[in-house]
């Protein structure tokens, strides 16, 4: 059983405050590992393919079966790993920005943070600064996909929400840790169930903001701790992007 209390908004304004935050709560839980989701604005926990406009007249499931069948398509060439079952083919989408039904997590929490900070804050429409967000998962062992042998056909969308570990298919995913809740499409809504409005999992989320003037001085110290695009993008996109930043600013950053 899980039990978290927290009251008010808590705010952190710096990585040692995170850390300390997590030692102040009140938590009992039945849980093999936490889970870190970092969002530079609160927004529901939907995967990105239940976030993106798709065409009039189109379903959920026809978008997804449409891109997923050009990707297994295109990556042979591209890709130095090949997915041996359509889970794994899922991930490896996912970690290179196709809209799928995953949703990212990290069982690191700095890492978690980093994806909250790790770009200028955003604004509304009015201009104001929005918050960040680090969403902290606690699951029960039950919330896993546990047999990979009798893993159910991921877009047959017969399965409940649930918790999935991939192979080490990308760099990407190992350097971040990486795991992902796999969301089941409500055909006859043509939606997705927020994972924080899920009767079946919001009383195990809990949420830590940070203010957005905050970002650029909790980014350096986490840079400081060698988490930067370089350490999570362990590619040539992510080091050049990390130089960039090392001998340039962010437009949030005061020096």
């Amino acid at each position: 059983m899980i039990k978290i209390k927290y009251v008010v908004k808590e705010y952190i304004k710096s990585v040692s405050e995170y850390i300390e935050h997590f030692d102040s709560l009140d938590m009992i839980y039945g849980s093999s590992e936490i889970l870190f989701r970092g969002q530079s604005c609160d927004r529901p926990l939907i995967p990105k393919l239940g976030r993106i406009p798709i065409r009039a007249k189109s379903s959920i499931k026809e978008v997804e079966h449409s891109l997923i069948t050009e990707f297994k398509r295109g990556i042979l060439p591209l890709s130095e790993f090949k997915p041996d079952n359509p889970w794994d083919l899922l991930a490896l989408a996912q970690h290179h920005g196709l809209p799928t039904r995953l949703l990212d997590w990290s069982s690191n929490a700095l890492i978690g943070l980093w994806f909250a900070v790790c770009k200028p804050p955003k604004t509304d429409d009015k201009g104001k600064i929005l918050d960040g967000v680090v969403w902290v998962f606690l699951p029960s062992k039950e919330d896993f996909i546990s047999d990979e042998a009798v893993l159910p056909d991921p877009f047959k969308n017969t399965f409940t929400t649930k918790i999935f570990k991939s192979s080490m298919i990308s760099r990407r995913i190992a350097a971040q840790a990486g795991i992902f809740t796999a969301h089941r499409i409500i055909v006859t809504d043509n939606r997705f169930i927020p994972l924080n409005t899920n009767s079946k999992y919001k009383k195990k989320l809990f949420p830590v903001y940070i203010k957005g003037q905050h970002f650029w001085t909790i980014r350096r110290e986490l840079a400081q701790l060698g988490i930067n695009h370089f350490s999570i993008f362990p590619d040539l996109d992510g080091f050049s992007k990390h130089l960039e930043w090392k001998y340039a600013k962010f437009t949030d950053e005061k020096y």
